[in-house]
């Protein structure tokens, strides 16, 4: 159960991290030239990546579930 909310917490940080970012650079609220921008595309970027760890991790966690879940809609079928 820990080990689930710290990972949510994680991928939570991370999604807001990434959608502040790229509205931002998508938005050109950062002022600025090119390097004034670079800090928030490297924090965007690896954010992003952090974030994908986690969703593998996520799902390779409740990889039970998921197959139950499956299985339970294709027998409903």
């Amino acid at each position: 159960m820990k080990k689930n909310f710290t990972l949510d917490v994680i991928l939570f940080i991370c999604a807001l991290v990434c959608f502040v970012t790229g509205v931002m650079m998508d938005f050109h609220m950062i002022p600025g030239g090119k390097e004034a921008r670079r800090p928030f595309r490297l924090l965007h970027i690896y954010s992003g990546y952090i974030m994908a760890v986690g969703v593998i991790l996520h799902i390779f966690w409740h990889a039970g579930w998921i197959k139950s879940a499956v299985k339970n809609f294709l027998e409903k079928k």
